[in-house]
């Protein structure tokens, strides 16, 4: 008789996992168990709660991506910062920030209209780059930038796939990055993290 590990028992064991939808997730909301003032969102069916408050180096950030946006692509894309982004009825995120196309006012944009995703992390780093950024690359997100605090730099992640994304460059303070959907637009690296003053 082959002996079995309790550990190994214990896992096989455990009930399923209740994952809720994003129309469940909604309503939650509109009737008040989920706070408006808590910071969620909805990843692979789980309720995750965005782990720290905004600090000072990310507000910046976000704004000086705003407004490097709107002046190097002037009408020709919807800027939508820390808003939800539907990819499937069990995922939800709301990234920093998506370069949109011009959609009618009543489309909810998908993981496949979003031109463009950004990530600013500071202490989320390992929740974005391991959970969420290979969550993009499922849905086919064709282009993630994780704007690194910590270390200085922008990750740029490219040709998604199942896996997430098999193209990663790392770009620091002296280089520039295009975007994929408007390769002549360049955005300096300096400019984002704010070593250097916005050349608008």
């Amino acid at each position: 008789m082959i002996a079995t590990h309790p550990k190994q028992e214990t896992v096989q064991n455990l009930p399923e996992k209740r994952r809720w939808t994003s129309e469940e997730y909604l309503k939650m909301a509109e009737c008040g168990v989920l706070s408006s003032d808590e910071k969620l969102e909805l990843i692979d069916g789980e309720i995750y709660k965005k782990m720290s408050p905004v600090g000072l180096p990310h507000f910046w950030c976000v704004n000086r991506l705003n407004q490097l946006f709107h002046t190097k692509l002037l009408n020709k894309v919807v800027v939508s910062i820390q808003n939800p982004l539907w990819l499937d009825d069990y995922n939800e995120p709301e990234p920093d920030m998506v370069l949109l196309p011009m959609m009618g006012s009543q489309e909810r944009p998908s993981g496949k209209d979003a031109l463009l995703v950004v990530e600013v992390s500071d202490s989320t780093v390992k929740m974005d780059r391991t959970v969420k950024v290979p969550l993009y690359g499922r849905f086919g997100v064709v282009e993630v930038w994780l704007v690194n605090l910590m270390e200085g730099c922008v990750e740029v992640y490219r040709k998604p796939s199942a896996e997430g994304y098999s193209e990663v460059k790392r770009y620091d303070e002296r280089e520039w990055i295009s975007l994929v959907k408007f390769p002549d637009v360049k955005i300096s690296v300096a400019e984002i993290l704010g070593i250097k003053a916005l050349n608008l």
